[in-house]
């Protein structure tokens, strides 16, 4: 069991590192939620670092979308490597933790187009993006993930279980190379991340957002 452990560690260890390097890791000042349903378009996120809420500014600045930043009841570490035991628990054992903030059913029906953004812990979104999802009837709606990673394995699992938990929704990219098992995030496995389109970093939002067809300002 020892070393069935190590290699998700060190993964854990390296998408923190290399999460926490570049342009794109200072913490940023915090972006207030916008609700007003004046777009159609929303940008929801949890961010932990930085890095993933540096993706979601650049793309709220370039699509003009609303934004609603999820917080966990409980705050994570603001240095991630403090928290990674039970960041490893909640995925685990598919834990959902409380969210501090949800908006209304009828605040998030008012959208048709969902930007879902998370950092990739453990094989999978933060689990409190997890727990956003599943309180809300998304049926319909277009749903686009963006993880931040630091590794170029397991963002399959990621997306797959964004996927998973949407079922009756539209999706960008419509499907995903053929999954491992989004399930089993304990066994180490072959990459099965080639052909996913993904902004690591918010320099890359605006030619992402245009090679899935969206028009940006």
């Amino acid at each position: 069991m020892r070393k069935l452990l190590l290699v998700p560690f060190l993964f854990f260890s390296l998408t923190i590192a290399a999460a926490c390097s570049g342009s794109d890791d200072t913490e940023q000042p915090d972006t207030p939620d916008r609700l007003s349903g004046d777009s159609k378009i929303l940008v929801t996120y949890f961010s932990a670092t930085g890095n993933t809420q540096a993706v979601a500014e650049r793309i709220i600045e370039l699509t003009g979308a609303d934004v609603y930043r999820i917080r966990a009841s409980v705050p994570y570490a603001s240095n991630p490597y403090d928290d990674s035991d039970r960041v490893q628990k909640e995925a685990y054992n598919d834990l959902r933790p409380g969210v501090a903030n949800l908006p209304s059913a009828e605040t998030i029906a008012q959208y048709d187009t969902i930007f879902v953004g998370s950092p990739c812990w453990w094989h999978q979104p933060a689990m409190v993006v997890c727990t956003f999802l599943e309180n809300y009837d998304l049926s319909g709606k277009t749903i686009i993930p963006f993880i931040t990673y630091g590794a170029t394995t397991y963002l399959n699992e990621s997306m797959q279980k964004i996927y998973k938990l949407t079922p009756n929704s539209k999706h960008i990219p419509e499907t995903l190379p053929e999954d491992l098992d989004p399930d089993d995030i304990t066994t180490p496995g072959r990459p099965d991340d080639d052909g996913i389109d993904m902004p690591g970093h918010a320099s890359g939002v605006e030619a992402w957002l245009r090679r899935i067809g969206l028009t940006v300002k």
